[in-house]
């Protein structure tokens, strides 16, 4: 990388020269208001930036290193151990470095653009920059060159770490690898001391050491076409340099003169420089004056702009005012319109409610019906449960009558059969046969009966289960589907109603975020405006000069002063009232001690502690506009109202006793300095009247200012 060090130095001192030099801020305040926005500055920086110390301080040392290698016969000495334990410790501050950097690429490609067109008194001016910059960078393929200025900064890593490399590949280094290396405080061998080679290695080593920086630097930046006003500032020097040296290459008087100038300051430093003390004041003295008549000069100049600048400055804090004005007007419609809509929000809260009461509502009916149909189930259970036990009973009962008949005929046969056997034996086979034949017939009559039974009640059980779980499916989807429906619409209004809110609060929220921002904006914007021009006008007036300019500073003052208007008379106002304040605030603490006292209060000063913390005054005092209704607490002062153009003092009086409520009963000191007391006697009166406070007024003579009505008393 190319050196810039002395270039940079010379910036600097550039800078620090022209830092009060009257030719430079007008120029360069001409380039600054000729700025139309249309500077550029596009691209991209990849580079390295390395610290250059450390690589030189090593490639110097290099050959010493080596040389002290070839010219040893001894293997394992100190000596030889210092140089491997160097070598390596070289390798490892290199190679920490370079494994950062190796990967990142130096690839740049910027451009820069900016022009002006300026008008000095009767000179035109114009300038145009158009400055490329592209840079590309390779690794060269042999490190091995003569002339090392013609390898990049990242080349020059790469060489060094290569010779290292070699150094620790020789025989020697290689033949003490094993060897312990040496750990510091070096220990000061003759050799080391007095042999040319070995006193490089010890000084390398004492930098690697005492080297704490990082060593480099790695910039990844891009450029998307703004330019920073330190950038611009950089480009500003550069065109008051270029338009000095095309002025003395265009005008060879102006160089002739210049350059006879610099050498009659030379040879008046130099005769100086061999002179006693005194004459060197003498000429330090003559110096200053010529200084402070240039200086005299320029601020002529510039308080002749000034005065330009504060007839601007009043117009445009006029405007300002104007512009103040109209935002306090929007700032209350945005209060109307955030009214509005925090009325809309609680109709929409109430809606909300009755919303939900219906839901609540819905879901009492809901669980009414589930009720029911839980109900209507128990029911149907307990009449499916009836019926059963009806169809069982009926066939038990059935099946009885059978078993009856059963019984009565194996009765009847019994007797025919006694009868058959008492009659006719003989019979008795055919009887047998054919009572066997009866009973499988009357068996299988009974078996087929049961099993129609059987089969009857079956079905019936069948049917009225089938109808019963048929009722019951038929119901559980009713209710699903009811409830379904009533939670899809629960959930559609819920969803409708969040949706409507979110939106709402959301409209509401942009709107006042956009509002506020954009007040607070044109607040700050207006503040820092007002605060930087007049910070500016000061600035420029506030330079030391003998007689002519401290008349001339305090007529700039005064010209100040008038810009300020009233908020420098105010920040004095504060000033007094702060006195006031501290005085009166007093006179309203033993009052109320005296009040806590006669309430037998035991802990009053605990009370007075609370109490301290909330004292309030109504500050009336004048300005050239009219009387100011000032409410001052610890530290901070708001203004309540101006009466324009009114002197009397009596017109605040009823504004003044509407200023703090919640006092009843409690005390009130009033002090006042440069006032007539019959003022500060009608409003002890008026509050008395109004507040039924005991009131105490006092006249403050220490106060140096007039006019200042305080009225001291605990806020709620």
């Amino acid at each position: 990388m190319v050196d810039f060090s002395k270039y940079y130095r010379s910036y600097k001192y550039m800078q620090d020269m022209l830092k009060s030099d009257f030719t430079h801020n007008y120029i360069e305040k001409a380039l600054k208001d000729g700025d139309e926005g249309k500077d550029s500055i596009f691209g991209k920086t990849n580079e390295k930036v390395i610290d250059m110390d450390w690589v030189i301080a090593i490639e110097e040392t290099l050959p010493y290193i080596q040389k002290a290698i070839d010219e040893q016969e001894s293997f394992a000495i100190y000596e030889n151990r210092v140089l491997l334990t160097l070598i390596h410790k070289a390798l490892m501050f290199v190679d920490d470095k370079y494994s950062k950097m190796k990967d990142v690429p130096n690839d740049s490609y910027n451009n820069i653009t900016m022009n002006r067109h300026l008008e000095l008194n009767q000179q035109k001016l114009e300038f145009s920059v158009n400055y490329v910059n592209e840079n590309h960078e390779s690794l060269a393929e042999d490190l091995d060159v003569e002339d090392i200025e013609s390898l990049s900064d990242f080349d020059r890593i790469r060489r060094i770490r290569q010779g290292l490399n070699e150094c620790l590949a020789t025989p020697l280094m290689k033949e003490i690898a094993k060897e312990p290396q040496v750990k510091p405080p070096l220990t000061q061998t003759n050799l080391l001391k007095e042999n040319p080679n070995f006193k490089k290695a010890v000084e390398l080593w004492n930098f690697l050491d005492t080297y704490k920086k990082q060593g480099f630097e790695l910039v990844g930046e891009e450029y998307n076409g703004k330019m920073t006003d330190e950038n611009k500032e950089d480009v500003y020097l550069a065109m008051e340099f270029q338009h000095f040296m095309m002025s003395i290459t265009t005008n060879p008087a102006l160089r002739k003169m210049l350059q006879e100038k610099y050498e009659e300051e030379n040879a008046l430093a130099k005769e100086e420089a061999d002179r006693p003390e005194k004459v060197k004041e003498i000429r330090e003295r003559e110096k200053q004056i010529l200084d402070l008549n240039s200086e005299i000069k320029s601020l002529k100049i510039t308080l002749d702009q000034k005065e330009q600048q504060i007839l601007t400055l009043k117009g445009q804090i006029s405007a300002l005012q104007d512009e103040l004005d109209n935002t306090k007007n929007e700032l209350k419609e945005t209060k109307l319109k955030l009214l509005e809509t925090q009325k809309e929000i609680e109709r929409l809260k109430e809606e909300t409610e009755k919303l939900t009461a219906e839901i609540t509502e819905l879901k009492e009916t809901l669980e009414n019906e589930r009720e029911s149909h839980a109900k209507q189930v128990e029911q149907m259970n307990a009449d499916f449960a009836e019926k059963t036990r009806i169809a069982e009973e009926n066939f038990a009962n059935r099946l009885s009558a059978k078993q009856k008949e059963f019984d009565d005929a194996q009765t009847a046969h019994n007797e025919y059969v006694t009868k058959l056997n008492t009659d006719n034996a003989n019979k008795i086979a055919e009887l047998n046969t054919n009572h066997s034949n009866e009973v499988a017939q009357l068996k299988s009559d009974y078996e087929n009966r049961i099993d129609t039974i059987n089969k009857e009640n079956a079905t019936a059980t069948a049917n009225l289960k089938s109808d019963y779980e048929g009722q019951l499916t038929s119901m559980k989807a009713d209710y699903t589907s009811q409830i379904k429906n009533y939670e899809k619409q629960i959930a559609d209004i819920n969803a409708e109603n969040a949706k409507n809110v979110k939106e709402l609060n959301d409209n509401h929220a942009k709107e006042i975020k956009t509002i506020t921002k954009e007040s607070e904006k044109r607040m700050a914007d207006f503040e820092k405006e007002t605060t930087k021009k007049m910070n500016d006008t000061i600035a420029d007036v506030k330079k030391k000069a003998k007689d002519e300019v401290r008349q001339a500073e305090k007529t700039a003052k005064e010209k100040i002063a008038e810009a300020k208007g009233e908020n420098k008379l105010f920040k004095k106002k504060k000033e007094v009232f702060e006195a006031a304040y501290a005085a009166g605030s007093v006179g309203l603490m033993a009052m109320l001690a005296e009040k806590y006292a006669s309430e037998g209060r035991t802990d009053f000063a605990d009370h007075l502690v609370s109490a301290t913390a909330a004292i309030r005054a109504i500050m009336i005092a004048p300005t050239p506009k009219g009387i100011t209704l000032t409410m001052y607490t610890h530290g901070s002062a708001k203004l309540l109202k101006l009466y324009a153009g009114i002197t009397r003092y009596d017109v605040a009086i009823a504004d003044t006793v509407s200023s703090f409520g919640g006092v009843e009963g409690q005390p009130v000191f009033i002090s006042f300095a440069g006032v007539e007391g019959e003022v500060a006697n009608e409003i002890a009166a008026k509050i008395k009247e109004t507040a039924d406070c005991k009131v105490t007024v006092s006249q403050n003579r220490r106060i140096q200012s007039t006019g200042i009505i305080g009225i001291y008393f605990c806020g709620e």
